[in-house]
């Protein structure tokens, strides 16, 4: 019964394991390539197609040595899981290797994670009957799994991070192992091969924050004065000399050196246009830099909806940001949400004159659902008559067809559309959409406050955008959203 009862634990651990390492390649792959759908898909493709190799394979392994098997296996895995991270960021200055080398991660955890169960179950066999060890066995390890991936996502990956996740990943490996080699097996060998990695795993551990840390410098080749992974998102702040620049993700948001550009027309543009400034809503921009700049009018009240409260407060009491977005958050004239901006426009009943959408570019189909037809119908019926939308639109020269279907989709939903593209050198020529109930005159424009825009630089912004050729691209849907794929396609 001792020995069922280890193999038990055992298995569990592993299924618990294994589905954390696949969802943690899966997670780095999106953070250093991008499309996470793709890389997901990807991923877990390989996991499964070497798993299936790796079960294939266990059954070359003789029957005396099935256990050392079982802890060897265990234990190259609690290494490959544990240094994945610092492994992939090695390369990711290099996107030519780091694709193989990710996916070659894949195939060999996979592979690993493949010889498990099988060796598991022959051990299984001397303590159970044929139907008992089956059921047991693969009963045990899809329980292992169930905690994992809810764990994962709510626990593991925002509280700990992708580092420590996989560490501990790898520590129930050889807790696994510990256990084989303990009840399971009289090699002393094997015992002092767990132990010993036991004690190397737990030294890597203690300083693998700093290890991450130093290979995340590389990847940005600036200092970074701030880091923080929040259940949403990896924000990290740089300084260049006297230049500031804000990652999210891994994506540049904004850089001081010409931040002023991009949300000084995000903002003006409409605000400047507007017969009057009561109620604005501001969807994203929780650097509060786009509010910054509406403060400079008359509004009575600013909503700001800002998915990630972690983003909010960095904004908000970081030293650098407030001295960048001039305290923004903290007028009394603002109220800040935790929120969905999608879902936020869909519950809420109130009315704007202004809405000015600054979030990411549609990487992901949840992006893509705020740059949809259905979004922008919902958004225009909480415009006033005379209200303005404005939404970036991303770069209008590699991403054509990105700004393209945008524009159409707003058109679609029954706006009149003005395409604007700025030239923004940390960023390219990056696109705007201004978008109305009312036709729009750029001539009547009477900004405030701007240390950049004019209104001859907001009239070329506008025949920049008609310069833009925009052919057959689709409207972008929930059900369909072509926003993605436009997002990845190879620049021509």
């Amino acid at each position: 019964m001792r020995e069922r009862t280890v193999i038990n634990i055992s298995v569990f651990l592993t299924g618990f394991s294994g589905i954390v390492a696949e969802y943690a390649l899966a997670t780095l792959a999106t953070y250093l390539l991008g499309n996470a759908v793709l890389q997901w898909s990807v991923t877990i493709s390989i996991f499964l197609l070497f798993m299936g190799l790796g079960a294939r394979a266990s059954k070359l392994v003789p029957h005396r040595a099935l256990t050392g098997a079982f802890v060897l296996a265990e234990v190259f895995l609690s290494f490959l899981v544990a240094l994945s991270p610092l492994i992939a960021y090695s390369f990711a200055h290099d996107p030519g290797l780091l694709k193989p080398v990710l996916y070659s991660l894949c195939a060999l955890i996979g592979a690993l994670i493949g010889t498990e169960i099988p060796l598991a179950m022959r051990i299984n066999s001397a303590y159970a009957r044929l139907e008992e060890n089956v059921s047991s066995v693969l009963e045990k390890d899809y329980l292992g799994a169930l905690p994992a991936g809810l764990l994962y996502a709510y626990v593991l990956l925002p509280k700990l991070g992708l580092v420590h996740t996989t560490l501990l990943a790898g520590l129930l490996n050889l807790t696994s192992a510990l256990l084989f080699s303990v009840f399971l097996s009289r090699s002393p060998a094997l015992r002092a091969l767990v132990l010993t990695s036991l004690l190397l795993l737990s030294l890597f551990g203690a300083f693998a924050e700093k290890l991450a840390l130093k290979q995340e410098q590389k990847l940005y080749g600036e200092k970074i004065i701030y880091f923080e992974r929040t259940p949403y998102q990896k924000i990290v702040l740089t300084r260049y000399k006297d230049v500031y620049n804000l990652y999210l993700d891994g994506h540049l948001q904004f850089s001081t050196l010409d931040e002023k550009r991009y949300h000084e027309l995000i903002a003006h543009a409409p605000a400047s246009l507007l017969k009057e400034h009561r109620r604005a809503l501001i969807l994203g921009g929780g650097d509060g830099l786009a509010l910054r700049e509406l403060l400079s009018y008359p509004f009575s009240e600013i909503v700001l909806v800002e998915l990630d409260p972690g983003m909010l407060r960095f904004s908000r009491e970081h030293p650098v940001m407030r001295r960048i977005n001039n305290d923004s958050l903290r007028d009394e004239r603002v109220r800040a949400l935790v929120g969905d901006a999608f879902e936020f426009v869909f519950k809420d009943g109130g009315t704007y004159d202004l809405i000015v959408v600054d979030l990411v570019d549609p990487r992901t189909p949840s992006s893509a659902r705020v740059y949809s037809l259905e979004f922008y119908r919902r958004a225009r019926q909480l415009l006033s008559e005379n209200g303005i939308l404005i939404t970036q639109a991303g770069d209008a020269f590699y991403r054509r067809e990105v700004f393209c279907s945008i524009k159409k989709t707003l058109s679609s939903a029954g706006f009149f559309v003005l395409p604007l593209v700025l030239n923004i050198p940390t960023l390219g020529e990056w696109g705007f959409l201004l978008a109305s109930k009312q036709k729009l005159s750029l001539s009547d424009a009477k900004l405030k406050d701007t240390s950049f825009l004019t209104k001859d630089i907001l009239v070329g912004a506008l025949g920049m955008g008609k310069r833009v050729r925009c052919e057959d691209e689709e409207v972008n849907t929930l059900l369909k959203p072509v926003l993605v794929h436009y997002y990845y396609k190879e620049f021509p």
